[in-house]
């Protein structure tokens, strides 16, 4: 039924427009046949005004023949692009035939009548062939009451007779148009009312299935009415409700997945310390013992080498410089087993209160002793204010002097070392910045490795910065190394807890 509602104004409509258009090529005829009459009047008019032979004078009769005989010319010119008919087009040919047969004897005419001296001497043979030119012209005008006009008003009667019917038709068409529509508008206004009625209910539905769905961003429009506004509105702060705690969750949820890691790489970090820690424990005493047997009996050598006996036999030249090498390795491999026994052996920490400024002071004392500070002294930078940290003044002093240390073998091509103290609210903070060699980007991922170190073969253990992370983590802290690559320098940054706080996890630490 709706289907044949709606196929009825369609076919109507169709009509119309056939109609509408048949009307319009009706109307543009007229139009035409309006432009067209007032050009057949000004080529009357032209045509009137062409002077007859007799009025002709010696001076201007050139120009009298030749100016209006040439606007009557592009006037017929114009009416010929105008009109369409066959009949029409002769017409106007024949009052062009007429109006060159006039203008080519008039100009012969003006032309003798220039030639002579007077009126008498005029050309008989110029004058006959003007008013036999004048007589062809004298028909122009019989020609246009049926021949130019005629055709134009018949098309024009024509096309005034389908206006009229074309518009009755019309008039039908919208009558029963308005009565169709007016059915058609009562019929979908019902179906508009129920189906605006049901749709906010619809979306309420639809937005809690895509909720469901996990698409927390669902929102409805606020629909119109007090009762759906009220619904549409607790729903939305509903949705805004769930978005924000499932956003929250989201973002406890990697908090706690971070820590996780975080505590299970400390974890595996403190397993592999304490498997390297229990095999340094075993080299150290294994080397130990055998080391003390080296150096000692080094030691008897360099007794028997005051005996006058060895020194004057020929071999005892090389004898001094082979004892000086077997005391140096024997001294440096002890300095090699007592950092082993220190990483193996993790020493009770003692806490106290400390301020982290006498810490820093003492350090960079020590360093400032090693003779490559004396060519580039150690800048020091520590806040007027008190640094206090619960922690072990010698093992925090042993850490930032393994830092120094390693800033000044980075600086010693050139470079500058400094040591800046802060406080970063409720955590303080020493910087060891140098501007020397720097750190390579993958090296800078296994700096606190145990035994990895960058040095040539035999200038280190790669124990210290190992000792370092181990220290602060024992004190509650973090340490963290950057470079921005090879000859772009180093920073190392130490950061404790303040007194207060790292007083109170120790306290609650020892009573659980």
């Amino acid at each position: 039924m709706f289907l044949a509602v709606g196929l009825f104004p369609m076919a109507g409509g169709l009509a119309a427009a056939y109609s509408l258009q048949a009307v319009g090529r009706d109307v543009d005829k007229l139009q035409i046949y309006t432009q067209a009459d007032d050009v057949v009047g000004r080529l009357e008019a032209e045509l009137a005004a062409i002077p007859d032979p007799e009025e002709l004078s010696r001076e201007s009769g050139l120009d009298d023949v030749t100016a209006p005989t040439t606007r009557a010319l592009h006037l017929c010119r114009s009416l010929r692009r105008l009109m369409g008919s066959a009949e029409s087009r002769d017409a106007i040919a024949a009052v062009e035939r007429s109006v060159l047969a006039y203008r080519e004897a008039g100009r012969a005419y003006a032309i003798a009548l220039q030639a002579t001296s007077t009126e008498e001497e005029e050309a008989p043979g110029a004058w006959s062939e003007l008013s036999a030119a004048k007589e062809r012209f004298a028909r122009v005008a019989e020609l246009r009451q049926g021949g130019v006009t005629g055709p134009i008003g018949h098309e024009a009667h024509l096309a005034i007779k389908r206006v009229v019917d074309n518009a009755d038709f019309l008039n039908t068409l919208v009558t029963l148009g308005v009565t169709t529509l007016s059915l058609l508008g009562t019929f979908l206004a019902a179906v508009i009312f129920a189906r605006a009625t049901a749709r906010p209910i619809v979306r309420l539905v639809r937005a809690a299935r895509q909720i469901g769905e996990g698409r927390l961003d669902t929102t409805v429009p606020v629909p119109p009415g007090d009762e759906l506004r009220a619904l549409g509105n607790a729903f939305n702060d509903m949705a805004r409700q769930l978005r924000d705690y499932y956003e929250h969750l989201e973002e406890e949820v990697r908090k706690r997945t971070e820590e996780l890691r975080r505590r299970e790489r400390d974890l595996e970090r403190e397993r592999r310390l304490a498997a390297i820690g229990r095999l340094a424990a075993g080299v150290a005493h294994e080397v130990a013992n055998p080391l003390t047997v080296i150096a000692g009996a080094a030691e008897g050598l360099r007794d028997r080498a005051q005996e006058e006996e060895l020194r004057s036999l020929p071999a005892f030249e090389d004898f001094p410089d082979y004892l000086e090498a077997i005391e140096s390795e024997a001294y440096r491999l002890k300095k090699v087993v007592r950092r082993l026994l220190d990483f193996s052996r993790r020493k009770p920490t003692v806490m106290h209160y400390l301020d982290l400024r006498d810490v820093v002071r003492d350090a960079v004392s020590l360093a400032q002793l090693d003779p490559r500070a004396k060519e580039n002294p150690i800048a020091c930078d520590v806040p007027p204010e008190a640094l206090p940290v619960l922690g072990d003044s010698d093992a925090l002093q042993e850490s930032l002097l393994n830092l120094l240390f390693n800033a000044l073998q980075a600086t010693e091509g050139g470079g500058s070392v400094r040591v800046r103290a802060g406080d970063a609210g409720s955590r303080v903070f020493v910087e060891v910045r140098d501007t020397g060699e720097g750190i390579d980007p993958h090296d800078q991922e296994r700096m606190f490795e145990p035994f990895f170190t960058t040095r040539r073969e035999g200038e280190g253990t790669g124990l210290g910065l190992s000792l370092v992370y181990e220290t602060v983590g024992r004190h509650g802290g973090s340490v963290h190394g950057r470079s921005e690559g090879k000859g772009q320098g180093a920073v190392f940054r130490v950061t404790l807890p303040r007194a207060d706080e790292a007083a109170a996890k120790r306290a609650s630490a020892e009573t659980s």
